[in-house]
């Protein structure tokens, strides 16, 4: 066959000698880059057509991750920190009036009202006899002195009674209001552990759920990995035809060759160019044709 030279249109030009001994392989190299790139009809071959992947490729959440979801769209107030709330609540609306004081008066206060009356009345018995004998001992007006006597000792008997109850209800009101203060003390205090408790308890159930997240995301990263390398195999598989034409042409163009044919190659502007430069080695996929 005689040389046959081209005249370049770009500078990406390069010549190369094929032997005779390596035509056959090339002619058949191509041909199979054809079917390969455009199929076949009369062996029924189809175009390889673009990569088009139809197996998963974003990982779902893990079971771990499910959960920890759940879980914190459940997350509500616990019942320490409603008890919290509720006893905070009721001691800043409690007042001192009607039925609290009735709560936290003592029941004997009458009891002890009532015995230092009586002792008041006693101290009162005890005197009369001694009034008659100062208003005898006075002289003139005679039994009116007596009378004015008797009057003021019952005057002073009913301001010693009504003082009594007066200092023992007001006593017992200042007793049952500081028992009322220390019961909402202490109910703003078990309000205040109660409080902390109930946070402490979310403060753990959010860590425990942080961490279902955590360990989720590993078992999510792992399920990922699986799906990221089932792509990358069937992508691989999907360019194994073209790398090993690639590589069998490369092959090809490396071989020590002698006398033959020589031919002038330039970067191809069609498409049928490209198939020739992309189709030089087929050796490993058609190896039995070869």
């Amino acid at each position: 066959m005689a040389n046959t030279t081209n005249t370049p249109t770009t500078s990406n030009v390069y010549n190369q000698t094929i032997s005779p001994d390596l035509l056959p392989y090339e002619k058949r190299l191509l041909g199979n880059a054809q079917d390969y790139y455009f199929g076949n009809p009369d062996t029924g071959a189809a175009p390889a057509g673009a990569f088009n992947y139809t197996g998963q490729q974003t990982a779902d959440f893990s079971p771990l991750q499910l959960q920890a979801m759940q879980n914190i769209q459940q997350m509500q107030p616990n019942a320490a920190s409603q008890n919290a709330a509720g006893l905070a609540g009721l001691a800043g609306t409690n007042q001192f009036t009607g039925a609290n004081v009735d709560q936290y008066m003592s029941p004997y206060i009458q009891n002890v009202i009532n015995q230092q009356e009586q002792g008041a009345i006693r101290d009162y018995g005890r005197q009369l006899p001694m009034l008659g004998s100062q208003a005898a001992s006075i002289g003139g007006l005679g039994g009116t002195r007596s009378a004015l006597m008797q009057s003021e000792a019952n005057r002073n008997l009913q301001n010693t009674l009504s003082g009594i109850d007066a200092q023992g209800y007001q006593q017992a009101y200042q007793n049952a209001q500081g028992q009322f203060n220390t019961a909402n003390q202490n109910q703003l205090a078990a309000a205040g552990i109660l409080g902390n408790i109930g946070q402490q308890q979310f403060q753990q159930a959010a860590g425990v759920n942080t961490a279902l997240l955590g360990a989720g995301a590993l078992q999510q990263q792992q399920q990922q990995t699986g799906l990221n390398n089932s792509y990358q195999n069937a992508y691989n598989e999907w360019l194994q035809p073209q790398n090993a034409m690639n590589s069998f042409s490369s092959l090809l163009r490396n071989t020590p060759t002698g006398s033959g044919t020589s031919t002038t190659y330039q970067s191809p502007p069609n498409m049928l160019g490209q198939v020739a430069g992309l189709a030089m080695g087929l050796g490993s996929l058609f190896g039995g044709k070869l």
